[in-house]
């Protein structure tokens, strides 16, 4: 039995959606610290972020990052990735049983979606939180100003 297969790249059956090429960051290994956040690498920026990694995800075309990606996202807490670093908490990943500085987290995670020129998606932790955290997220990261989460958002610059 063969099979033959023909392609026209002139055919189009529907456009791809801009989301198809879409990734993740997890804190697991090295994605985030060593991997895309390292403030004493050669190649870091005033922020921490590596260029060379920068310059790689550009080039493989991503367009959107979810934001924390994999299991992380079950025990994660957004609040404690904002504000001053040295006031975040380090805590107890409970998926990779290792301690988590929140040197890099939501504030850091947009920054660097802005320098990768890439759309950013959140996720929310419905696994050890719940809707009214999400909702609290959601507040914080979008609502312009006047409440206490969105005025929060504006005093972390």
């Amino acid at each position: 039995m063969h099979a033959t297969l023909h392609f026209d790249p002139a055919s189009t059956v529907s456009p791809v959606r801009r989301r198809t090429f879409g990734g993740f960051v997890e804190h697991m290994g090295r994605c985030v610290y060593t991997g895309i956040y390292e403030p004493g690498h050669p190649t870091a920026d005033e922020h921490g972020f590596r260029r060379d990694v920068l310059d790689l995800v550009r080039e493989l075309g991503v367009t959107v990052v979810r934001y924390p990606g994999g299991n992380f996202v079950s025990g994660y807490r957004w609040e404690d990735g904002v504000g001053p670093r040295e006031q975040r908490p380090r805590r107890l990943d409970p998926a990779w049983r290792t301690i988590e500085t929140n040197e890099f987290g939501l504030n850091e995670f947009m920054a660097w979606t802005r320098a990768a020129g890439i759309e950013p998606m959140m996720a929310v932790n419905l696994g050890t939180r719940g809707i009214q955290e999400a909702m609290d997220l959601l507040e914080y990261a979008n609502h312009p100003g006047g409440t206490t989460l969105s005025d929060l958002r504006v005093a972390h610059g």
